[in-house]
């Protein structure tokens, strides 16, 4: 049973990873647009993008058959990461599964607000950024086996694959990248065509999904950072690409 002095520290440090996750979003609010509204999409550069999608997926597919469940690895928690519960709430984890799901919506109804001429360019830059995402948060998870938080609880015995895909967290991955996909995109268009609602409320449905994960002891705070990190990167670094 955990002291109450322990519980404090546990949500100060907590409390310290969420004011970070804020300085991130603060931080990108405040990035310069990039300076043309359109994005070129090539027929070849585009084949060939989800041809190498396509073949990370499969690569995927072929570490996980190696893997079995027994092989979970407990890394040492250290710092940040002793402020995840180690128990598994289905409570919370329903919880930011409705989260993802609705940031997924909402990401789809962000598109359907564009110009129809860019419509499709905007929702296959969209794929093309999740795709990616959930490829590298899944290669990465399958080559760390890194057991999720509640795996420690005592006395507990790994009984499938997901008990060890902790690192890093895919919910927060890809809400993340719906999110910065939807800024980095935004940010380009005439102040007059912007749309800030959709863009908070799909980063606060990113930073929500992040927490509600951790809450659940499916993720150490690590994974959750590492997933927002790299979906917003993956987001910046492609929409950057196909800009004019």
């Amino acid at each position: 049973m955990p002291s109450f002095s322990t519980i404090l520290v546990s949500r100060s440090k907590l409390s310290q990873a969420l004011k970070l996750i804020c300085l991130i979003g603060i931080v990108l609010i405040n990035q310069t647009a990039f300076s043309q509204p359109a994005l070129t999409m090539k027929k070849g550069r585009e084949t060939a993008i989800a041809a190498g999608l396509a073949a990370h997926s499969l690569v995927n597919l072929r570490i996980s058959s190696l893997k079995h469940h027994n092989e979970i690895n407990y890394w040492k928690i250290r710092g940040l990461d002793k402020a995840a519960p180690q128990f598994f709430s289905p409570r919370y984890a329903r919880t930011s599964d409705i989260t993802f799901a609705s940031a997924g919506l909402l990401a789809l109804h962000s598109i359907s607000q564009n110009k129809s001429s860019e419509r499709n360019n905007v929702g296959l830059l969209l794929v093309q950024n999740v795709w990616m995402t959930y490829n590298i948060t899944q290669t990465f998870k399958t080559l760390s086996f890194r057991a999720r938080p509640y795996a420690s609880e005592p006395g507990f015995s790994p009984q499938k694959k997901d008990d060890a895909y902790s690192f890093f967290s895919g919910h927060t991955s890809l809400t993340a990248c719906m999110a910065a996909s939807h800024y980095f995109y935004d940010k380009r268009q005439p102040a007059v065509n912007r749309k800030p609602a959709i863009t908070l409320g799909l980063s606060a449905l990113a930073i929500g999904t992040g927490v509600l994960r951790i809450k659940a002891g499916k993720h150490f705070p690590t994974d959750v950072l590492a997933g927002a990190i790299l979906g917003t990167g993956v987001a910046y670094l492609n929409t950057r690409w196909h800009a004019q």
